[in-house]
């Protein structure tokens, strides 16, 4: 059977959506524009046309879907073709790649993912498949003149399968980089990559099994709370080999896994009802804590049971762990606001006001002061990597130190144009411990946020007004469940006036304090 890598919406979401949060990490679905290296200089129909064109052909993942309530032994991987036959086929593109004299530089990358699902209604498992996946994706520079006669750089981008026509491939994607005239920039060059931890051997040993028993824990926690019963619930494991070479000799390789929990909790009390989502993901099983998830979801769901709308107010406000995760560091699908204004593409692009050795604050500074690292090397960090997506090595780097901007996150082409020196893509976000315990953070009153609607700021302003899906009014010693109405700021405004909480966590792309108090932020209510 042959499908594309779309899928039904996600749990709790549109059934118009085309792709569900997941999907959008996979390495061709890639944004059109991306903060680290794309902004207003490559145009976007053409490369959107480009990457669809060549890929409507049959086969772009091979699954096998067995019937609901399959025996889980039965579940098999296709047949890729073996080691010999990969590198034949990649041997292939890139001598083909050489003998292209119209080309300035080129890369190729060669994926290979095997994943399991598991989807599940209510206590019952629906279906279980495992669905396999292999490209090619291959990049072209071409020397080209701009309109005013200056020397230019085009790059075209195309994907493509095993046995596919090569040559026709590099045509596409040479013609498309003869049409663009970008500053001329270099490709990045050997260097050593570092041994970032990004394998869970269970995973890639029986990905299924695994994942087995991961619902199984999720589904034994849920039986647990008589109120709330799980209605439904996705999980997926993967396991992705990645080979990267490039024109001027890169040949590196790295294997990853992710394992991924969606889940739906609701709760009825006569004709009412109430529910939450959630959806996460981890490098390794151990790390989802899927006992603690669920346990805190119940609790959650319970309480929106009981929730009123919200007064107005302005004052303290307090977020901690996935709130805090989701307003400090983004959804780590697209940039946030510390990824925007801390990118080079950003800054060559004159939307990031930032300057190296300034802070990176509009007014004065009440808070704590703020430190934060763009890091690929956090272990089992979901956005680490040895290696980006232009070959470039993992890196810790310091992008701000005690309010001040030390770095910008650079890819190759953005670093040339500044005059920089490369980074490669931001990763994860890390901020070292602060000096508050948790406790003394939460002293009443004070407004804490628990679940956002949509944490969507402005990117490049920082201002948001976001809808509260679930928050709690702290005072006089009661705690007071509340939805509806809006939180209201600016985002660096916010940073500068917070306190961190001593106790730090991991959290995917996040590695810092668990808790934060924010001094004065303000809430519409209804």
């Amino acid at each position: 059977m042959v499908v594309g890598h779309g899928r039904p919406a996600r749990l709790g979401h549109p059934g118009h959506l085309p792709l569900r949060a997941r999907d959008q990490r996979r390495e061709d679905h890639r944004a059109g524009l991306r903060a680290d290296r794309d902004i207003g200089l490559r145009p976007g129909c053409v490369a959107e046309h480009l990457r669809g064109g060549i890929r409507t052909g049959a086969g772009r993942r091979r699954m096998r879907q067995g019937s609901q309530g399959i025996d889980r032994g039965r579940l098999r991987w296709a047949a890729f073709a073996d080691e010999s036959e990969a590198g034949m086929m990649l041997d292939k593109i890139t001598q083909a790649l050489k003998a292209r004299s119209e080309l300035a530089g080129w890369s190729v990358r060669h994926i290979i993912t095997r994943e399991a699902q598991v989807y599940l209604v209510g206590h019952q498992v629906e279906a279980q498949r495992a669905v396999d996946d292999e490209r090619y994706r291959i990049e072209v520079f071409r020397q080209t003149t701009a309109p005013d006669g200056k020397p230019g750089m085009g790059v075209g981008e195309i994907s493509m399968l095993p046995g596919g026509d090569v040559q026709a491939a590099i045509d596409k994607a040479s013609l498309v980089a003869g049409l663009v005239a970008n500053p001329v920039h270099s490709l990045p060059a050997p260097a050593p990559l570092p041994d970032v931890p990004l394998l869970d051997e269970d995973l890639k040993k029986d990905s299924l099994g695994a994942l087995k028993n991961v619902t199984d824990g999720m589904l034994a926690a849920a039986s647990k709370h008589g109120e709330v019963r799980l209605t439904s619930a996705e999980g997926f494991a993967e396991v992705n080999t990645i080979r990267h070479v490039n024109s001027r000799g890169v040949d590196a390789e790295q294997e990853m896994t992710n394992v991924n929990l969606e889940f739906v909790l609701q709760s009825k009390q006569g004709d009412r009802e109430v529910e939450t989502f959630r959806e996460f993901g981890r490098r390794r099983a151990s790390d989802l804590n899927v006992q603690v998830e669920v346990d805190h979801n119940a609790r959650l769901t319970l309480d929106l049971m009981e929730a009123s709308p919200p007064s107005n107010w302005q004052g303290p406000v307090v977020l901690r762990d996935n709130a805090l995760v989701t307003f400090v560091a983004g959804d780590h699908l697209t940039a946030g606001v510390l990824q925007t204004l801390g990118s080079a593409s950003a800054k060559y692009a004159k939307v990031s006001n930032w300057e190296i050795g300034q802070s990176v604050f509009r007014g004065e500074v009440t808070g704590d002061p703020l430190t934060v690292w763009a890091n690929r090397c956090i272990p089992f960090g979901i956005a680490s990597n040895r290696f980006d997506e232009e070959g470039q090595p993992a890196k810790r780097v310091e992008l701000i130190r005690d309010n001040m901007l030390v770095n910008f996150s650079a890819s190759q082409r953005y670093a040339d144009y500044l005059g920089l020196s490369p980074t490669g893509a931001f990763g994860g976000v890390e901020l070292p411990p602060g000096k508050w315990d948790a406790a003394s953070l939460m002293s009443k009153p004070y407004v804490e946020i628990a679940l956002f609607s949509w944490f969507n700021p402005d990117n490049i302003t920082g201002d948001f007004a976001t809808e509260i899906r679930l928050g709690y009014l702290v005072e006089n010693g009661v705690r007071k469940p509340f939805k509806g109405g809006q939180l209201i700021g600016n985002y660096l405004d916010a940073l500068a006036d917070v306190r961190w909480s001593s106790e730090t966590g991991f959290l995917g792309h996040y590695l810092g304090p668990t808790t934060a108090r924010f001094g004065n932020l303000k809430i519409a209510g209804d």
